[in-house]
């Protein structure tokens, strides 16, 4: 098969958003952990890439990277290249990278009430993103701040505007940090994990917004997420991530109905499903993810955990595959009835 060593954008043009064997090194107590591991992808103009993995696999470290937020921490080195609109961003200074964050690249983060400054109001703190990269004045700062809430939907935006966070419930503090990121059109949005702790019917009316804003603003969108079925309803494309590495990417229609790595099946026949056979319990990958900073296991990552191991195994896989890329050993047949596992075709 050819070999890749990223998941590409479809399109005819050059990508918004072109990361390039990103690599990201944690440091302390005298030893080094590879957190991130030579992880390329890249994105056009109003698409939607979800990343998807366990916890501790890399998905918020690789999206801090994109948007500069370890950049500055001594422990943390970066290798590779992201390059957003022509310009790598690893290349750029501090100061210039402030003239980025938050005009062309925003980030809703996954819990707003330790993300938002509980000793400032709802309104300053989205003003504030408007006087740092705007020459707009304080009645033209506030007026965009009360139509930005307003466009995210919060109720009455007029008075609002001048609540604390801790005035606002769970679903309006998430509105507002899409209203913050929105504040001066971002090209591209960072969403880690925007529904978290926060009920479904909310989880639903938060995603519309983010897909039907990416609409309107033309917005490319990085959504880290958990949730299978949220990929499944807003992303173009999926990556899947374990132990610091893309394992598996694609189209959502072809990784799903056909996953390539024991992995994704895995994650994919844990979702409940109607048209499943009723067992007592749902399938679960056994064990638990590698801790990055004790070490990584040699040769393919998931060998301890995967019920398909065998000897070349002891090996590191690289990423197979054009459209539809893989990290893994299997013989193709064997692959091919990995969709049976994941409950995506009858047995």
């Amino acid at each position: 098969m050819a070999q890749a060593e990223t998941i590409d954008a479809p399109t005819q043009t050059s990508p918004l958003l072109d990361v390039r064997g990103l690599s990201v090194t944690l440091t302390r107590e005298g030893s080094a952990a590879a957190l991130v591991d030579d992880v390329s992808f890249s994105l056009a103009a109003g698409e939607i890439l979800c990343i998807v993995g366990e916890s501790g696999c890399g998905k918020t470290v690789t999206a801090r990277s994109i948007i500069g937020l370890n950049r500055t921490d001594p422990r943390f080195t970066l290798g590779g290249r992201i390059d957003f609109d022509g310009t790598d961003l690893l290349s750029l200074s501090e100061t210039q990278m402030r003239g980025v964050r938050g005009a062309k690249i925003a980030m809703i983060f996954q819990d707003p009430m330790t993300s938002l400054n509980p000793l400032h109001r709802i309104g300053a703190q989205i003003g504030e993103v408007l006087r740092n990269h705007t020459d707009l004045g304080s009645r033209a700062i506030r007026e965009r701040t009360i139509e930005l809430l307003a466009q995210v939907g919060i109720p009455y935006p007029g008075s609002r505007i001048d609540d604390y966070p801790h005035q606002f419930s769970g679903g309006m503090r998430q509105r507002a940090m899409i209203a913050l990121a929105l504040a001066c059109s971002p090209s591209l949005l960072i969403a880690d994990e925007p529904t978290t702790a926060l009920d479904v019917t909310t989880q639903k009316q938060i995603l519309s917004l983010i897909d039907g804003l990416r609409h309107q603003y033309g917005m490319a969108v990085v959504l880290i997420t958990h949730d299978l079925g949220v990929v499944a309803g807003i992303a173009d494309r999926v990556m899947v991530m374990y132990a610091g590495q893309c394992v598996e990417a694609g189209a959502v229609r072809d990784v799903f109905r056909a996953p390539q790595h024991p992995y994704t099946a895995g994650l994919l026949a844990s979702i409940p499903a109607a048209n499943r056979v009723r067992t007592p319990r749902l399938p679960s990958i056994k064990g638990a993810p590698p801790v990055l900073t004790e070490g990584r296991p040699a040769g393919c990552a998931f060998r301890p955990r995967c019920e398909h191991a065998f000897g070349a195994c002891v090996e590191r896989p690289g990423l197979e595959g054009v459209d539809h890329l893989h990290r893994c050993w299997l013989p193709e047949a064997a692959r091919a009835h990995l969709a049976v596992e994941a409950g995506r075709v009858p047995a």
